[in-house]
């Protein structure tokens, strides 16, 4: 229904209210008293207003006939965030090569001395094939003073300059009225000895080398 439709339709209700509005008024006024007049004109007041609003209410809820429906909306898409992974390039380890090992070298095999006999040795003329010698040691001093003798094998001299080692000596002892006589054995490698006579009131001590003879046998060491 139209707006032009719904306007004449509600004309013609009015028209049709007032009339039956009208109508009451006659019918009231004719059949009851006063009071009776205004009861009933408000009954048919209050009829014709609810007709009017109930018919108004019909065709109203036909207004939407001449226009178009709403286009339905679209709920918008919402494309989700795609993330890329993070290709991470492994790098490839180097490898090394472990060095072949060489191989040792083969000791060379020292030579066999040829074979030798009794008959090749060769020996020193003064070489009696004895392990040790005795020496004869004799000191005889004109002095009475008191003295200590030392024979040592671990010495050096140089010139008249003499040093000994004291803790090397192979024969120590002290003088009687300067005299002083034993024999001792000497290994047969020691060809020099050094002789020390030193006094007690702190006289010039007397040194005297002993060399090995190839003469002398037995060998002799003479201080006096």
């Amino acid at each position: 229904m139209n707006t032009l439709t719904q306007t004449q339709v509600a004309a013609n209700t009015l028209l049709t209210a007032k009339n039956a509005i009208n109508t009451g008024m006659k019918t009231g006024i004719n059949t009851a008293c006063n009071t009776g007049t205004k009861i009933g004109t408000k009954r048919a007041t209050s009829l014709a207003m609810a007709l009017s609003l109930s018919f108004l209410t019909a065709c109203g809820g036909g207004g939407g006939d001449d226009s178009s429906p709403a286009p339905a909306t679209t709920p918008a898409v919402t494309t989700p965030a795609t993330s890329t992974p993070d290709t991470t390039t492994e790098t490839t380890p180097e490898t090394t090569t472990p060095e072949t090992p060489t191989e040792p070298e083969t000791p060379t095999e020292p030579e066999t001395p040829p074979a030798t006999s009794i008959d090749d040795l060769v020996v020193d003329a003064d070489f009696d094939l004895q392990a040790a010698f005795t020496l004869s040691i004799d000191v005889q001093l004109a002095s009475s003073k008191r003295g200590y003798f030392s024979l040592c094998d671990d010495y050096q001299q140089n010139g008249t300059q003499v040093s000994v080692n004291f803790e090397s000596c192979l024969l120590r002892g002290a003088l009687d009225e300067g005299a002083l006589s034993e024999e001792l054995l000497v290994a047969n490698h020691l060809r020099a000895l050094m002789a020390v006579v030193w006094f007690y009131d702190g006289s010039e001590p007397i040194y005297q080398q002993w060399s090995h003879s190839l003469t002398n046998d037995p060998q002799v060491l003479v201080i006096n």
